[in-house]
């Protein structure tokens, strides 16, 4: 009887270990993974987008129209991405901005929420549909990244961004 009941408790111990040795194998290769997810140039995550989203005619915005426009100071900017739907019958806008100083978070996202309450003004009585992708938009932030995502394909595009800045 003692013997099985050893064997019964050496059995469980080997269950233990084996299942522990798994779960850290497991959390191990999700480590390696996460690590192995290289940092891109933001032209590059902007590239990646393009690739794997549908958006109607995109053209980039000039350094004066976003100086004058949204009052930004590209000074401060390591780098950045600014693009919006050729025609303006689209709403899609894609901001991505590295900023040099964290400090500089909260003017950006300042200008960026200028940007969004004109561009509702904008859209509100003539094309309502486009009104309420720009409604549903969010500024968000990670680290010294900003971003403002204007689209259908928001949440995909958030995810690809998130994949390179996080």
């Amino acid at each position: 009887m003692r013997k099985a009941w050893i064997a019964t408790v050496f059995s469980f111990l080997i269950a233990v270990s084996l299942l522990a040795g798994c779960q850290n194998t497991k959390e191990k290769d999700t480590d390696i993974s996460q690590e192995n997810i290289e940092k891109k140039s933001l032209e590059d995550i902007y590239t990646e987008i393009t690739n794997e989203v549908e958006l109607p005619e995109m053209v980039t915005l000039n350094d004066n129209y976003i100086a004058n426009y949204f009052g930004i100071d590209l000074s401060k900017l390591e780098e950045y991405i600014f693009v919006n739907a050729q025609e303006v019958i689209y709403a899609d806008t894609i901001i991505i901005m590295k900023v040099k100083d964290t400090n500089d978070i909260d003017t950006m996202k300042e200008a960026l929420e200028t940007m969004i309450e004109h561009k509702k003004s904008e859209l509100e009585n003539y094309l309502p549909e486009q009104f309420k992708i720009v409604e549903k938009s969010e500024i968000k932030t990670s680290d010294s990244y900003i971003y403002l995502i204007i689209s259908n394909d928001a949440q995909t595009i958030n995810g690809i961004i998130e994949k390179y800045i996080s």
